[in-house]
């Protein structure tokens, strides 16, 4: 009885006092033995519950200053036989309102700590030394929590671990993955509670015999940035694989999904993901250096991506991705494309496109290429319709500079194979072959375009080149060294001049300007051009032209050979059909200077000077005759004061009366022809002057002197003189020169004449 009743009085003294200091160190020793230190507010035994212990703090018993639990109340359940058999004697642990922090192997960025707050769950222990979790409910990171499993703590092994186990269990490495899912846990913000469900069997001593059960399900939550609608995850670890059998997500107006399988122990792993959400969406969150690209673009559907990353004997000692992105309509930068698909390789440095295939509203292209990660090396062929012009926001400076001014009816056809390197703008090589229709370059329009290109170290070899426009085409090779700013041409024309100078660019627009060709041109033009050093071009051409016109000007036929070196142009052999005689000269052009230098010498061959003179004066001229002559002229840019030159003329058989110059003699004459009119003249001072001109007829000569200036204004005297030629009274005709004298004004157009010696009101004047 006594034995009875000191139980009793001890179990009610343990029941409302607690236990003495005695029985809390025996216990503390005893959780220390099993790996861990506590501390208690108070322990007492409840005779209903077993040993219940509040306010307790658990930490590892080898860094007892870092707590791991934080518990309001827990109660700990004993076994009488191995306390008996001097075995540790705690069974079980069941904790209430909990705070669990358990930390996790340092990986490159240090520990994680796995937090989770009002914590319930059963902790037995087993007599093998495991720990087994009965089914642990909490909250952590605002997921809710349902945790059961079993745990082998390494103190269980230790008289059987192998030294090459326990390197692995001392480095952590194996659990590194542990480290880094609790640290993508703790990026998880939750709107609406998530739930998971855990289930676990490891043994710390072989960590590659585990298994672990997760398995996640969610609404509205946010992962780094990402707004999820739904998630759903399971994975399964086992025999030292993680196997994603599950990872789904529900985001921006799409689906991703993410399974394989990750071998840890052999170092291989083998994932597949498949994707049909926006990439402008994600990609900024992760790579913030493509967020100012993926602003440009715009989709109207999702595209589907699907790709597989493994690493395995198959793909050797570098691991392999590959898939394929499939698009529906989108833009970049404004620029439409209906679709775009490809195929994708990635071994190692090593990047594949294949079928690559791109769409727009104006054409497409296909192709395949490489690209070397490490070296920037790229290489790639493709077929093409699209419309170069169209894709100007998406080109570079230099690039768009050139396709700029070209304008296609129909996309151009080009088959092209290009290599190069990124930091090297020299290794950038292609062959290509370009067929356009109906297009224009710097507003040139033609017919058709097309050409054989190589490109090599800067240097462009343009074989086959052919530009086609109604009146003719243009054919040829061209040789350019971007290099050296060099360009060696090799071409023959059928195409107007003038019309294709816009080709060139607009300072050989303003050059061909003043020259207007007729329907069919025959030139061959051959040379280099220097566009850094103007004194290193030379080329040559020879121009057969029909209709060529200059001014006022108009030869039914002309041919000339032009030779251009060392800023100077020299026009040798011109000879054109010129008024139904003939004209022929040569001249030279001096570039050096701002204003260029000219000079002209030419000869006329019986020209019919009515047709001559109508061209001129922009009417029906009834001065006739033919006219033959010489001259040299001599100038400087635009200035006419500079313009100097001589010469003399010859007209035959002609009317040549109605000159302006003549005066009151034209009434008088009418339609007397001229037995022959001649005169030597000089140009200065922006007038042509003569001091010579004399005409015959028959019994009639008329001399006359003075200047036509370039504003048109007359100034001449004319002197008639009757029977100059007759026997005897020959000596009579100066002194009626004299008395018929006038004075010629006024302008071409509308001459003023008056006597200069007899008055006015005796002879006709105007």
């Amino acid at each position: 009885m006594l034995v009875v009743l000191l139980l009793v009085l001890s179990l009610g003294y343990l029941h409302f006092y607690g236990f003495p200091d005695r029985l809390k160190q025996l216990l503390l020793s005893e959780l220390n033995r099993v790996g861990y230190a506590a501390q208690f507010t108070s322990i007492r035994l409840d005779l209903f519950r077993g040993v219940v212990a509040t306010d307790a703090t658990f930490a590892d018993a080898k860094t007892p200053d870092q707590p791991l639990a934080q518990i309001d109340e827990l109660e700990m359940q004993f076994s009488v036989k191995r306390l008996l058999h001097k075995q540790p004697f705690i069974r079980a642990i069941h904790i209430a309102n909990a705070v669990i922090a358990i930390p996790t192997p340092p990986d490159e960025n240090g520990p994680a700590k796995f937090t989770a707050k009002d914590a319930y769950a059963t902790f037995k222990f087993e007599d093998d030394g495991s720990i087994r979790v009965d089914r642990l409910t909490g909250v952590y990171c605002g997921i809710r929590l349902n945790v059961s499993g079993r745990i082998k703590p390494r103190s269980a092994f230790r008289t059987t671990a192998t030294p090459a186990t326990a390197n692995v269990l001392t480095g952590g490495g194996q659990f590194l993955f542990l480290t880094k899912a609790v640290r993508e846990l703790n990026q998880i913000q939750v709107t609406l509670p998530p739930q998971l469900d855990l289930d676990f069997d490891l043994d710390l001593a072989q960590p590659l015999a585990g298994h672990v059960l997760a398995k996640l399900r969610g609404n509205q939550l946010q992962y780094r940035n990402l707004q999820l609608d739904s998630a759903g995850v399971d994975i399964e670890m086992s025999g030292g694989a993680i196997e994603v059998r599950r990872c789904e997500a529900s985001l921006y107006g799409g689906e991703i999904d993410i399974h394989g399988r990750y071998d840890l122990a052999m170092g291989q792993f083998d994932m597949a993901l498949s994707s049909t959400t926006d990439p402008a969406a994600i990609v900024p969150l992760f790579i913030k250096e493509a967020g100012p690209i993926l602003r440009d673009l715009h989709v109207e559907e999702n595209p589907k991506i699907l790709a597989r990353y493994r690493l395995s004997p198959e793909t050797g000692s570098l691991p392999e991705l590959t898939g394929t992105v499939q698009t529906g309509g989108l833009a970049i930068r404004g620029v439409e494309f209906r679709s775009i698909k490809f195929a994708f390789e990635d071994r190692g440095p090593q990047v594949k496109f294949n079928g690559v295939e791109i769409v727009t509203p104006e054409g497409r292209l296909d192709g395949h290429g490489e690209y070397h990660i490490e070296s920037t090396d790229f290489a790639y062929e493709f077929d093409s319709t699209l419309d170069p012009t169209k894709l100007q926001p998406l080109m570079t400076n230099y690039v768009r500079q050139i396709v700029e001014p070209a304008w296609f009816e129909t996309p151009p056809h080009i088959v092209a194979k290009v290599s190069g390197d990124f930091v090297d703008p020299d290794a950038l090589a292609y062959d290509a072959r370009l067929d356009a229709h109906r297009c224009s370059y710097r507003g040139v329009g033609l017919e058709g375009a097309s050409a054989r290109l190589r490109l090599r170290e800067s240097r462009l070899d343009v074989r086959d080149l052919r530009l086609e426009r109604r009146e003719g085409d243009v054919r040829g090779t061209l040789f350019a060294d971007f290099n050296r700013h060099r360009v060696n041409f090799d071409l023959a024309a059928r195409a107007n001049p003038s019309e294709i100078a816009g080709l060139l660019g607009e300072k050989a627009v303003k050059t061909m300007t003043p020259y207007r060709f007729g329907p069919r041109t025959d030139a061959n033009a051959r040379g280099v051009i220097d566009f850094d050093k103007p004194e290193g071009t030379l080329w040559a051409a020879h121009v057969v032209n029909e209709g060529f016109s200059y001014w006022k000007f108009t030869a039914d036929r002309a041919q000339a050979t032009l030779v251009f070196t060392n800023n100077t142009m020299q026009i040798n052999g011109f000879d054109a059909d010129f008024y139904s005689g003939r004209l022929r000269g040569h001249a030279g052009f001096i570039f050096s200077d701002t204003d260029p230098s000219y000079n002209f010498e030419f000869s006329v061959d019986r020209a019919d000077v009515r047709n001559l003179l109508s061209a001129v004066e922009d009417r029906e001229s009834t001065v006739t005759g033919l006219l033959t002559g010489q001259a040299t002229i001599d100038g400087r840019g635009t200035d006419l004061g500079a313009l100097s030159g001589k010469g003399q003329l010859n007209v035959a058989d002609g009317i040549l009366w109605q000159a302006p110059v003549f005066g009151i003699f034209s009434e008088v004459l009418g339609k007397t022809k001229a037995t022959r009119a001649q005169a030597s003249f000089t140009i200065t001072n922006q007038a042509v002057s003569t001091e010579d001109m004399q005409i015959a007829a028959g019994a009639f000569t008329a001399q006359s002197r003075g200047q036509l200036g370039f504003d048109g204004k007359l100034d001449f005297r004319v002197e008639a003189q009757f029977l100059r030629a007759w026997p005897g009274i020959g000596w009579i005709s100066p002194l009626i020169g004299k008395l018929l004298e006038y004075k010629v004004g006024g302008t071409i157009g509308d001459p003023k004449y008056r006597p200069v010696n007899l008055p006015k009101e005796l002879l006709p004047n105007r």
